[in-house]
């Protein structure tokens, strides 16, 4: 009797708080990643808080959810999210692009459809419920819609980034083939101080013109924007977030400049994290106002606040030849996907002792300490797989 009476009393409290406590644990698990927990979209009905989370209640947030045990179960890494290089063509010249060796060098072989699908099958089967799809410019490929219809997405929510020049005449396409969101790069509020930066006429209006339409068409959409110290400096940070609300975007996305890439040689970027806090500090009034797009900054969530520097240990970046690397700023390759199974480059990956657990403090390649390990290097003696380690861990 005690028993039964235990399991009523039980059900009637689930009924009683069951409802509040759902939502103070949907509140503080976005909290963590995103510095914020409100809504910023529903798509096809379902509540999205970032771009670079499945929509909550959706089949790939379950597969999200349902990952993460099955990681504590095996006690490994599994990842959640891959960002993966479908071209090496651009028709911008970006004065901080981290790609540009790619898009110069078309010495290498971009994988094909068959090769690109059947990495999206190994990463569904590895974990992967997050894909990002970069480029060179994405908008570019031909095959870009077949290869998004391609995609499980009971599975796996599915994000571009685009500079935004042919998004306009693609949205709808891309919509009705699957996408769910869209970041579009935009690093200065200005139009001709934008493309300036991007290295081409008109593009900041090409840009608005993508966006609009695919507000029409749907899709979640975001600003991409990445700010250097002197930018943040004259004040580009907020009149970014003023553009964004004025457009009506979702979310807007921060990256602070990579010491990576056209700026691999600025060593201002390397240990300057004062600017940063001031930069997260700032984004916190936006992110309490509902009328304000979510504001996503990336040193928040790989600080010890959020997730930390994940790569290796949750997230994973492939390029357009097959080349395994932890992050698209951090271009050390780790094996190739043409030549092996994704898994096992990804357990090499993630069981190097500098990338098998998250670093806290922001991106790695911003650490001195980090740098002067000498883990910034491809190993070309060993055909790009693996990299160049001065205690040859690899």
């Amino acid at each position: 009797m005690k028993k039964i009476i235990n399991r009523l009393r039980l059900y009637i409290s689930f009924l009683r708080k069951g409802h509040g406590y759902s939502l103070f644990f949907i509140d503080i698990f976005y909290k963590i990643y995103l510095n914020h927990s409100k809504i910023i979209h529903f798509r096809d009905g379902y509540p999205v808080y970032s771009l670079s989370t499945p929509a909550l209640f959706s089949k790939s947030s379950a597969n999200f959810f349902t990952r993460q045990f099955y990681r504590i179960i095996q006690n490994r890494n599994i990842p959640n999210l891959m960002s993966l290089a479908v071209n090496d063509l651009c028709n911008a010249n970006c004065e901080h692009c981290s790609f540009y060796e790619g898009v110069d060098d078309k010495s290498k072989i971009v994988m094909s459809f068959e090769q690109i699908v059947h990495l999206i099958r190994s990463a569904e089967e590895l974990g992967v419920s997050i894909l990002n799809i970069v480029g060179g410019e994405p908008l570019l490929r031909p095959d870009l819609a077949d290869i998004i219809k391609s995609i499980n997405h009971d599975l796996v929510t599915t994000t571009l980034f685009t500079n935004g020049s042919q998004l306009a005449k693609q949205a709808k396409i891309l919509k009705s083939s699957g996408l769910d969101g869209v970041y579009v790069s935009i690093d200065a509020s200005d139009a001709k101080e934008h493309d300036r930066i991007r290295g081409k006429s008109k593009l900041f209006n090409a840009a608005m013109n993508g966006i609009k339409e695919s507000l029409n068409v749907g899709l979640s959409v975001g600003l991409s924007c990445c700010l250097t110290p002197e930018k943040f400096a004259e004040g580009e940070f907020e009149k970014i977030v003023e553009l964004g609300k004025r457009i009506g975007v979702h979310e807007i996305l921060i990256f602070d400049a990579m010491p990576t890439g056209r700026m691999k040689n600025r060593k201002d970027l390397v240990d300057n994290f004062d600017w940063i806090e001031k930069l997260i500090e700032k984004s916190k009034k936006y992110n309490q106002d509902i009328n304000y797009p979510g504001i996503l900054i990336y040193a928040y969530t790989t600080s010890h606040r959020g997730v930390g520097c994940a790569c290796g240990t949750s997230y994973l970046y492939v390029s357009p030849y097959g080349e395994v690397m932890p992050c698209d700023f951090h271009h050390v390759p780790f094996g190739n996907v043409i030549k092996e199974p994704l898994y096992k480059v990804w357990d090499r990956l993630t069981n190097h002792a500098d990338y098998n657990h998250s670093s806290w403090g922001g991106c790695k390649i911003k650490s001195s300490d980090f740098i002067n390990k000498g883990i910034t290097q491809q190993n070309t003696s060993s055909g790009c797989v693996g990299c160049e380690v001065k205690n040859n861990e690899l």
